[in-house]
């Protein structure tokens, strides 16, 4: 079941990454927009916006160039996840932020599977800019997690973990729960563990609204990849993982240059 739908996923992002539409949408109009309203103080939600959309282009079609085999994908993609996280940075220091969406009782500035999948990206990917939006997820309440949001929940309990924090066993991790039950246990049960995330992954990478139904997401083990650099973080074994998406660029592949910088992510920064 893995690898079939593994070839249909990788079909589907390559269509994705090829269509003229989302060339056009995505990267140049939004490009566009986001050089427009970051010179008016008055459009700065616009800049938001048009930031988190041109990072959706940059980090997916980056992802996609790696899975091809294009290590030079990883500039472009950690890119895309400057511009994602400077937009949700900005959304979470913007006077209007205590106005924003609605938790089960806690107000949020941005979705709480957005503020997931930046921060699962910034952890595999070892974002330099990413702490302020960990210490937001860490600081928030129980509450503000719906029994539906499993992946946002992990995300706050392994930046716990990478903190120094106690494990959390909490029911609320819903299939990431055997994860925290072996973090300190037998390391083959931990890397079969998370073996059954992936494949988790991969069932709830197709459909609007899915986990992993983003670009960049869809064939990334952004979770696996994270949750092993938070072991390498408080000098912990790392298991082996034996899954398709382990074995394949974007499991096997990393970055081998700094931290690259784009214009507009950093003038977009200057906002948060």
């Amino acid at each position: 079941m893995s690898l079939a739908t593994i070839t249909s996923l990788r079909r589907g992002l390559q269509e994705w990454a090829q269509r003229p539409g989302n060339v056009k949408f995505l990267r140049d109009d939004q490009t566009a927009q986001l050089r427009r309203v970051l010179a008016d103080p008055t459009r700065r939600a616009q800049a938001h916006v048009a930031g988190w959309m041109l990072g959706t282009w940059h980090l997916g079609h980056g992802m996609h160039r790696v899975l091809e085999g294009d290590s030079g994908g990883f500039d472009e993609a950690r890119q895309g996840q400057a511009l994602r996280r400077s937009s949700l940075l900005a959304r979470l220091n913007a006077p209007a932020a205590q106005r924003g969406r609605r938790g089960e009782k806690v107000r949020l500035p941005f979705s709480l599977l957005h503020g997931a999948w930046t921060a699962l990206f910034g952890l595999a990917l070892h974002d330099p800019g990413a702490e302020p939006l960990y210490a937001w997820l860490l600081g928030l309440p129980d509450i503000a997690f719906s029994e539906k949001d499993c992946l946002p929940f992990f995300t706050r309990e392994l930046l716990a973990l990478r903190s120094g924090r106690r494990i959390n066993r909490s029911s609320r991790l819903g299939a990431y729960e055997e994860v925290m039950q072996h973090w300190r246990g037998d390391e083959r049960l931990l890397g079969r563990a998370i073996a059954d995330l992936l494949d988790v992954h991969l069932q709830q990478a197709r459909g609007s609204g899915a986990d992993f139904d983003d670009p960049a997401c869809r064939l990334y083990p952004l979770e696996a990849l994270a949750l092993q650099n938070v072991r390498e973080w408080l000098e912990l074994p790392s298991p082996k993982v034996d899954h398709p998406l382990m074995h394949s660029n974007l499991g096997k592949m990393r970055a081998r240059t700094p931290w690259p910088q784009h214009e507009l992510a950093q003038r977009l920064a200057r906002l948060a």
